[in-house]
Order: structure tokens, then sequence, then C-alpha cells
């Protein structure tokens, strides 16, 4: 459990909760994609971005009466921390927004898994943290296997998948500035600030480019709220208990959800490439969580030692 002294959050090395809320984390956005694909296709990009932080915002908020207050979650001494982030953020939310409005979730996910090389990369760069070279190793293992089962093809270097590619590496430096922030700063702010910024950034525009909705459109979308919510903040969490290093292989684990949505949703079901692709994931997976428990108990013996 996360402790409070002198006015800082400590972050918990607990790589093996970590890894389980980010899987749980994960696991929620894809659905809320689909669905958020779905609302693209009769609305503009501004609207859904707007509309999809306005619902999560609502449970967010509610949450905070539980967490001890408005003062204990929003008091902060790093206001400038936060503004970096809320930018980056704000840029990555966007990036994606135009990309699921015009390709394929499959596109969309298959480029985005290049996440996991900019974390590391972000990690020991800006979190001097130490990333062994069979981590390495199990990472691009992991990357092959996704090349394996999703196979991009002629439409890699066309805009939306650009734009995928770059805001995967704000996605990355996001996380990493999250990880930083979560040292200080209470889990619910956040993942509340970006909401409230997107809010004030699409609101302007959407002053003359509204299009009314039906009341089954307002019940999806407070459908995707309640799912990226309770995602963004155990993604929120995850962070705070293992390494963003660690983490990074976890983020493999969405395509087992985008095979699933294509196959009750849209009727698509994976061949032998994604098939053999899925077991090297899982393979990188699970490598990643057997040396995460070595090291732990190496560490445990030696202090006891």
């Amino acid at each position: 459990m996360s402790t409070q002294m002198d006015g800082t959050r400590q972050l918990q090395n607990k790589a093996v909760l970590g890894i389980l809320l980010m899987i749980l984390g994960l696991a929620l956005y894809p659905l809320a994609d689909a669905f958020t694909k779905h609302l693209t296709g009769s609305y503009s990009v501004p609207q859904v971005s707007f509309l999809r932080a306005l619902t999560r915002l609502i449970p967010l908020l509610f949450t905070v009466y539980f967490q001890g207050g408005m003062k204990k979650v929003f008091g902060t001494n790093h206001p400038q921390k936060h503004l970096v982030r809320l930018l980056v953020n704000l840029a990555y939310t966007l990036s994606f927004m135009y990309a699921m409005s015009v390709a394929s979730l499959t596109t969309v996910y298959t480029l985005s898994y290049t996440s996991s090389l900019f974390m590391v990369i972000l990690s020991a760069l800006m979190l001097k943290e130490a990333v062994s070279w069979d981590r390495w190793v199990a990472v691009g293992i992991g990357m092959l296997g996704v090349v394996i089962a999703m196979r991009p093809g002629s439409n890699v270097f066309e805009i939306a998948a650009v734009v995928v590619l770059v805001g995967t590496f704000l996605g990355a430096l996001n996380k990493i500035l999250m990880r930083k922030l979560a040292a200080t700063e209470h889990s619910l702010a956040i993942a509340i600030y970006p909401n409230i910024v997107m809010l004030l950034a699409m609101g302007p525009i959407l002053i003359t480019t509204w299009k009314s909705m039906p009341l089954e459109h307002w019940g999806l979308f407070a459908i995707v709220g309640v799912i990226t919510a309770t995602g963004q903040y155990a993604i929120a969490q995850a962070l705070r208990f293992a390494q963003g290093s660690v983490l990074a292989p976890v983020d493999y684990s969405t395509y087992f959800w985008v095979v699933a949505l294509d196959a009750f949703w849209w009727n698509k079901r994976p061949d032998l490439f994604m098939i053999i692709g899925a077991a090297i994931i899982v393979g990188s997976n699970f490598y990643i969580l057997y040396r995460t428990r070595k090291e732990q108990a190496a560490k445990k013996a030696a202090t006891i030692t």
C-alpha cells in the first residue's frame, strides 16, 4: 500500500502488482477504442475527444471524495511538471484519436507496439533505470512477435501510420513523466488533469462545430468514459508499483483484446501467423515476469543475509 510522508508519495517496488494493474488497464483500452472508433464515424475528432474526456472525468471526480478530498488529491508542489506532462498527453491523445478515425484498429495497435522500445530507452535515459541485456532481448523478441502476428502491409507509410508512430513516442514519454510524478502526486490527480485539459482545449472548437446526438450515443460515450477512467487509474497505479522498463513488454497484452474484438465485433478470425506471434508475445511477457521475480528474490535474500 502506498504511504504518504512529509508531503511525498513513495514509489513502491511491487513489480508483480504493477504488471497485473497494467494488464487490467490495457485490457480496458481496446474495448473503449472500439466504441470510440464506432463513434468517430458519426462525429468529429474534437467532439469525440471532448465527450470521451467529459464522461471519464465524471467518475474520476466522484472518486476524489473517497480518496481524502480535493486538497489531498490535487495538492502539488510541481505545477510545471504537470504542465509539461499534460501538453505531451494532449498531443499524444489527439494523435491517436485522429489515427483511430481514419485507420483500422489493427494498423493503429500494430504500430503502437513500438512503445516498448521507446519506453525502455526513455526509462534508461530519463529515470536512470538499469535495464539488463536479457530484458532488451525480451522486448526485441516481443516486438518480433508483433510483426509476425500483425504483418503491417503497404499502408505502414501512410499519414495515419506516421501519426501513430509519433503518438506512440509521445505516449511512451507520457508514461515516463507519469512515473516521475507518481513519486509525489496522487494517482487520481495524474488521471484527472489530462481530461480537464482536453475539455479546455476542445471546448472552443466545438462552439461552432458541435453536432447533436441521439440518446443512445450519449449512452455509448458514458460507457467509454467509465471504461477509460478505470483503465487510466489502473495504469497510473501500475506506474507507482513497477519500473517503466518492467512494464514495457506488458503493452503487448492488448494484442489479445484486439484479436478478440476483431473476432466478436467485426467477425475477423486470427490466422496461423497471428497465433504464432501471440505465442512469442506471451513467451516474452512471461520471461520478463520470471526475471522480475528472480531479481526480487535475490534482493530479498541479500537483505536477509
